[in-house]
């Protein structure tokens, strides 16, 4: 689907058709549908009202995604075996219920795999309106930054660089799919790890240090062995 088809698949269902959409790519869990991919390309096309009413659609239809991942959570409390890992941090969301609304929100407010935190929030019987108050403003947040990252990459591949919209596109597309998939690679696991027995500071540097890997120590790595299998062969 092209921008243009998308654009018009809008104007024709407005912000219902956005909040459906992200609505289906938010609701299974630990799914990789990159709906910010296109949504990124899509909101640098809107503007003023149109712009606001496309982002809090989508925040919407984020939020109501999420909930039937942090239902499912809470459904995972009547199975006698779940994994060690949601049980663990179900423990630590039970006891400091006031720091997990500031994780929701830091964690909707991020382009990262959430499901990772918001299934052992479920299991852990977090206050649903408190989670769903912080996942809608967290979601806000990361659909404005999107709207912005959007814009500006426009503008440079555009404006400045003055590439045509039937080449800007594409490569805007190709630039997210590859921050997506590196985002994805990030050991969250750790982060996790690293936010529960030491706090918000700790998580972050493990984030950015991860992401440093991911981006650029990981595939200069590959393709130092690459080359140097290459002259070996020789």
């Amino acid at each position: 689907m092209s921008i243009e088809s998308l654009l018009s698949w809008v104007k024709g269902w407005g912000a219902l058709g956005l909040l459906v959409l992200a609505f289906v790519s938010n609701a299974i869990p630990y799914s990789t549908i990159p709906y910010l991919i296109l949504v990124a390309p899509l909101l640098s096309r809107l503007k003023g009202f149109d712009l606001v009413t496309a982002i809090l659609a989508l925040a919407a239809g984020a939020t109501l995604g999420k909930l039937v991942v942090y239902l499912m959570g809470r459904s995972l409390r009547k199975l006698e075996k779940i994994s060690s890992f949601a049980w663990t941090s179900s423990r630590f969301f039970s006891k400091h219920r006031k720091p997990v609304f500031i994780l929701v929100f830091l964690v909707a407010a991020l382009p990262i795999p959430d499901d990772v935190f918001y299934i052992p929030i479920g299991v852990a019987k977090y206050s649903i309106l408190s989670f769903a108050t912080a996942l809608f403003l967290g979601k806000i947040v990361v659909t404005a930054l999107t709207a912005l990252y959007g814009v500006s990459t426009t503008f440079l591949l555009e404006d400045v660089i003055g590439l045509p919209v039937y080449l800007s596109i594409p490569l805007m597309i190709l630039v997210t799919v590859i921050l997506t998939v590196a985002v994805g690679k990030i050991d969250w696991y750790g982060v996790e790890n690293n936010y529960i027995e030491k706090g918000f500071l700790y998580a972050l540097t493990y984030f950015l240090k991860s992401l440093l890997k991911v981006l650029f120590i990981a595939p200069l790595t590959k393709l130092i062995i690459i080359l140097r299998n290459m002259f070996t062969r020789r």
